[in-house]
């Protein structure tokens, strides 16, 4: 059976059916396990740009107990002015948390993504099953998924549901990606300007974030997030 552990390489074997990935050298290179838990957390990933996207980030975080976390993050570039690609996985034993969305800065950005999200929505209705326990990271950060988002707690059975859903937005969110054509003048500046909004809210609100400070201190794990997710 297929588990949600495994979504990384499902993830860059879809992508690099369209996409030619280039692996990225970071500031401070992987993995590291941070002085402040003795050594006892490791962190770890995959970053990868191409010629559409600043990063795509397949991100491990193994914890001395039964607690394992996959984060994946795709940032097309910025002169594409298009939707950002996350999902969150959490495994503790058999139980399960887990967020699949294509987002901007949540709904009020100026663009009318309506019917991708109509679109999303359609695919994510036909999981009653993985929907029954739906769940939100609330806060501030919150105001950032779309109306699209999947946020659920599953349990181990509904892995293979889970991953055929994550697949089915991962090729809408492809297909977007292949036909945009880049912005200039205006419409890019408009663009870096609404990123650096969504970026604010991230850096300070993000649990993933938060927990980049928790591990590497507020600056050093400020500088580290940023570096693995969006190019800074």
């Amino acid at each position: 059976m297929t588990s949600l552990k495994d979504v990384h390489p499902i993830a860059l074997a879809e992508l690099r059916k369209k996409f030619s990935l280039n692996l990225v050298t970071l500031k401070h290179p992987l993995p590291e396990r941070p002085i402040r838990t003795l050594g006892l957390v490791k962190t770890d990933a995959d970053v990868f740009s191409s010629d559409k996207f600043s990063r795509v980030v397949c991100m491990r975080l193994d914890l001395p107990v039964y607690l394992a976390v996959r984060s994946i993050f795709l940032r097309p570039k910025m002169e594409f002015d298009l939707p950002v690609f996350s999902c969150e996985t959490v495994l503790m034993g058999k139980k399960r948390m887990f967020i699949v969305d294509i987002h901007r800065t949540g709904e009020d950005t100026g663009h009318d993504d309506s019917a991708l999200f109509d679109r999303l929505i359609a695919i994510r209705d036909r999981y009653p099953e993985l929907l029954k326990e739906k769940t939100a990271p609330g806060g501030k950060i919150q105001s950032v998924f779309s109306r699209a988002a999947c946020q659920v707690k599953i349990r181990e059975g509904l892995d293979e549901q889970a991953i055929s859903l994550f697949k089915k937005y991962l090729g809408v969110f492809s297909e977007i990606v292949e036909k945009a054509a880049p912005l200039s003048g205006e419409a890019l500046d408009k663009a870096k300007r609404a990123f650096e909004g969504y970026l604010k809210t991230v850096v300070d609100h993000d649990p993933g974030v938060k927990g980049y400070k928790v591990l590497f201190g507020e600056k050093s794990g400020v500088q580290r997030a940023l570096n693995i997710f969006f190019d800074c």
